[in-house]
This record gives structure tokens, C-alpha cells and sequence, in this order.
């Protein structure tokens, strides 16, 4: 999926050439500008497709729109990407590999690398698994980001597609939920590492802690809040444990948008306005200015 991408996604669709045998860009209603690098761009890949939205229709319908045409075309295995994340030489192939020797391989949704921040150098696997196995090339884990998710094509016939009235944020979280409701599994390879970018991270000071913040735009903390919320509605009798971990976690971030991110007032509202459409049930594509 992109949306107002830059040159960085060139570099971006050239790495991952290599590694499937199809690449398709839904481009989320970027414009005239945004058309001329697509364009391009598909000249110089055969692999290459661009499905062109005339309006802004959110990740999750851009996702379903690319898995529905992967499936269309017999494509078994369906990988989604960010415009911003590239992979690292045979991450594909490694997820695949550790995937082959998997014992109960009909209850895998989907596998997962884990991320290196494009910033820091850091890497790091999902925020909620099951305690690394040191012995075991994967682990198993609750949610994975949309970016570098390699899902069965088979799987979305059993669980459905994603949520399209979370528009984005909690998109890749929602579906994850709904694999391990269902009784799937997802596995995170640990050999394999995809470069991601997530928000504009910065780390801060305070005491002895040195919290890592995103600065996400006002917008963003609206959806974050709002579908954290019909998260809770949801899966709070379905999966109490990951809903409590999840409130908590939540929590925490909105704290350290009260102490440390810039425009705290216009994000604190946007987190209120979030918290009550979510409450109340009003979903899909944000209509509030902030």
C-alpha cells in the first residue's frame, strides 16, 4: 500500500523484487505526483502492478483490494508491506524455510520477521509473543505488523479480510486476534529481519528512564484511541488477557504523549474525541479536524 510515496519506496519495490513473484502497489489516493513515480516505477519491473484509488480508503480496504487480486491469481502466499519497510537479502526465503519444517503447518496463518528501526539499528520481534526459545528458529507470537506479514491466501477464506471500519491503526492487530481466535498460529522467524520505520521515534530523558516516543500526528491518536476502544468492545470476553495487556500498554503511551510530544493539547483532544467515538460506534474514516 502507498500513499504520498517518495523515492524511497524505488529502492524499496527493488529489494523486494527478487523475492516474489508478483508485486502489487495500491496506491491510497495520492494524487497526480505521487502517479508519475508509480508510473515510473512500473517501467522498469515486469513484476510490477499498480492498482491507482481515487480516494483515500484507508489500509485495510488497499489491503483486501491487493490480497483479493494475490488470490485472484492463485498467488498460495501473500506478503503485505508499508511503503517505508524493505527487506534484507533472503528474508522470504528464511521465513519459508523455518515454515517447511514446522510440525502442524495447516494451523500457521502467517509468519512474521522480526524489525530493525531504520534509526536506531535496533531490532526487535513482535510486543507479544511467547518467551523466545533460543533452541527454536521461530517464535510464537499474538500480533506481528501488517509490514513483512507473510499470510496463507487460504487463511483469509476462514477468518475474513481486514477490518476495513478501523480505516488504520489496530488493523494488523485485529486480524491477528481474529487468526488466534480462530486457533491459528502466527510465527515469528527470527532470522529474518525486515528494515522498518515507525512514526519519527525519538529517545527522551526523565530521571533514570529514557522512554522512546513516535510522535504520531493528532489524527493518528484519534484512530489509535477510537479503535483501542472497539478492540475492548470486541475481544474483551474473547481474549481478556491480550485486551488488559493491550489497555495498559495503551496507557503508558498516552502518558508519554502528555510529557514529552509536541502539540500536547491538540493530541490530548484528538485522544478524547478517539475515546468517545469508539465508545459510541462511530467508525470508518475519520470526519473530526484537528
Amino acid at each position: 500500500m502507498s500513499y504520498h510515496p517518495t523515492d524511497e519506496l524505488i529502492e524499496n519495490v527493488k529489494a523486494l523484487v527478487q523475492q516474489v513473484d508478483e508485486i502489487l502497489i495500491v496506491d491510497n489516493g495520492s494524487g497526480l505526483e505521487a502517479k508519475q513515480l508509480l508510473d515510473n516505477l512500473i517501467k522498469q519491473h515486469s513484476k510490477l502492478n499498480i492498482v491507482f484509488l481515487s480516494e483515500n480508503l484507508g489500509i485495510a480496504a488497499a489491503l483486501n483490494i491487493g490480497v483479493k487480486k494475490a488470490k485472484a491469481a492463485g498467488h498460495e502466499w501473500v506478503i503485505t508491506f508499508d511503503q517505508d519497510s524493505q527487506v534484507t537479502p533472503f528474508m522470504i526465503e528464511a521465513m519459508l524455510r523455518v515454515y517447511e519444517t514446522y510440525p502442524n503447518k495447516e494451523k500457521v496463518a502467517s509468519l512474521s520477521p522480526r524489525y530493525m528501526d531504520v534509526n536506531s539499528g535496533e531490532i526487535s520481534g513482535s510486543h507479544l509473543r511467547l518467551p523466545v526459545n533460543k533452541t527454536l528458529p521461530h517464535a510464537q507470537a499474538y500480533e506481528v505488523l501488517t509490514s513483512g506479514n507473510l499470510i496463507k491466501s487460504c487463511v483469509f477464506d476462514f477468518v475474513g479480510y481486514f477490518d476495513e471500519s478501523l480505516f488504520i491503526d489496530y488493523v494488523d492487530r485485529e486480524f491477528c486476534w481474529r487468526c488466534i481466535h480462530s486457533s491459528y498460529s502466527i510465527l515469528q522467524i527470527n532470522d529474518a529481519i525486515l528494515q522498518h520505520r515507525i512514526g519519527f521515534q525519538k529517545r527522551c530523558k526523565f530521571l533514570w528512564f529514557h522512554p522512546s516516543i513516535t510522535n504520531h500526528s493528532p489524527l493518528r491518536r484519534y484512530y489509535i484511541a477510537r479503535n483501542a476502544i472497539y478492540i475492548l468492545k470486541v475481544y474483551l470476553i474473547k481474549r481478556p488477557l491480550l485486551v488488559s495487556i493491550d489497555l495498559y500498554k495503551l496507557l503508558k503511551v498516552f502518558i508519554k504523549v502528555a510529557i514529552f510530544e509536541n502539540n500536547k493539547q491538540i493530541k490530548i483532544k484528538a485522544i478524547c474525541l478517539g475515546l468517545l467515538d469508539g465508545f459510541l460506534g462511530r467508525m470508518g474514516k475519520c470526519k473530526r479536524t484537528f
